[in-house]
């Protein structure tokens, strides 16, 4: 069988996929992950093939697009200017870029390069011939290519967002905005037409998915590939937490958010030992580090959090997943502006404390770091979710199936 995974240019959004791709892999199928070429190097170094044909839009771009609006309009909330779109530097004055200006040119051109995009994947998928597609949030080309093919095709959730979602706040991705299903001759592309979702989410936080059919998953964590320091491999020899803060936080918000600051210095205080793994711009931002951190550049958080006591982090659900699936309590401080629904979802199962990170005050993230670290029942609740998880079918579990729903159009339920 031969299986095309379409995925966008966020690593987060696609490394739960990775460990299917090895299952089908080592099942002898073949598999093709398209991608944009910013993503080739971090796919082939995961073991799968990449083929780097698709485009899209910058995202970084366009988020700080939308910030430097909410500041011009004074309707946002950053802690300090918003950062230039291009360079990613705080401004000094709001005149000095013409926001409205360069907001109309972005979406022409994004517009201009998802029709890429699409056209790549089509003619690609016309050459090699899936049996089977499965796709990621903002990767929907897959989709496209199944349709003509006349084949399944699967979205495959890194959890915690759902293929119809609600929430206006929470609806990204999964849309054809340039209308690219339509030109290539396929029925117009919505949610709804979304028939399986792959969703690794617990019980307790499980997003709408509509219609479509479920396939639960045992999430197997992947964040990329590095060697384990000797230290990390000794446990503690007191409690330990890990403070992780991603290059989407930096990128889009700036290394100046105060919340990772008094978050550091508020599990310091403790008496913990603090492991923080952050880029190197968010690190040489921070200046000197409180007491007893210890500091990992860009390290795998997975690879992180089993001799962990709790983590803090910025609230990327992959993040939030790794840690549901490790069993470890959460800080989790959010910035995105769908922070109260999503703060409200991942905090279901007890597991997490979410607050948000550009209003809460220092005293707010002190007693947020003494809670997941001493109440009892943030750790209960963190294993009882881990155990569930791990009671899934692990991706290898899924081959089967899949293989059925690609020869006949049904899907069998995954064994254990």
């Amino acid at each position: 069988m031969r299986v095309l995974f379409t995925v966008s240019d966020w690593g987060g959004h696609y490394y739960c996929m990775v460990p299917l791709g090895w299952a089908l892999q080592a099942a002898g199928h073949e598999v093709r992950v398209a991608c944009p070429p910013a993503q080739e190097r971090a796919l082939a170094d995961a073991g799968l093939v990449p083929v780097p044909v698709l485009d899209g839009p910058d995202m970084t771009y366009c988020t700080r697009l939308i910030r430097y609006q909410e500041a011009v309009d004074g309707t946002g909330s950053l802690p300090g200017p918003p950062l230039h779109p291009a360079t990613g530097e705080p401004v000094a004055d709001l005149a000095e870029f013409d926001v409205a200006a360069e907001t109309a040119r972005f979406w022409q051109e994004a517009g201009r390069a998802l029709e890429r995009s699409h056209d790549a994947a089509v003619e690609f998928g016309r050459a090699w011939r899936p049996d089977l597609v499965c796709y990621d949030l903002m990767a929907p080309e897959g989709a496209l290519v199944a349709r003509l093919a006349g084949v399944p095709a699967l979205y495959h959730s890194a959890g915690l967002f759902g293929a119809a979602e609600t929430e206006p706040v929470l609806e990204t991705g999964l849309e054809d905005p340039t209308g690219s299903f339509a030109r290539h001759g396929a029925k117009p592309w919505s949610r709804d037409q979304i028939e399986y979702v792959i969703d690794p989410s617990p019980d307790s936080s499980l997003p709408p998915h509509g219609a479509a059919q479920r396939i639960p998953v045992r999430p197997v964590p992947y964040n990329g590939v590095r060697s384990v320091p000797d230290w990390l491999l000794e446990p503690s020899s007191g409690r330990r937490v890990c403070v992780l803060w991603g290059y989407s936080a930096t990128a889009m918000y700036g290394p100046h958010v105060p919340a990772l600051r008094h978050a550091l210095e508020a599990a310091s205080a403790t008496g913990a030992e603090v492991v923080l793994t952050a880029g190197p711009q968010q690190v040489q931002a921070l200046g000197e580090l409180p007491p007893g951190v210890r500091v990992l550049t860009d390290f795998p958080v997975d690879l992180l959090l089993a001799g962990c006591d709790a983590v803090i982090h910025h609230g990327g659900a992959g993040t939030v997943m790794n840690a549901f699936t490790a069993g470890v309590p959460q800080l989790c401080l959010t910035l995105s502006i769908d922070g109260p629904v999503y703060r409200e979802r991942i905090s279901r199962g007890g597991a997490v404390l979410a607050l948000s990170a550009l209003t809460s005050t220092p005293q707010q993230i002190r007693d947020g770091v003494a809670a997941v670290l001493g109440e009892d029942r943030y750790r209960h609740r963190a294993r009882r979710i881990a155990a569930e998880l791990a009671a899934r079918p692990a991706p290898s579990r899924l081959v089967a199936p899949l293989v059925e729903l690609a020869r006949t159009g049904r899907l069998a339920p995954a064994g254990r």
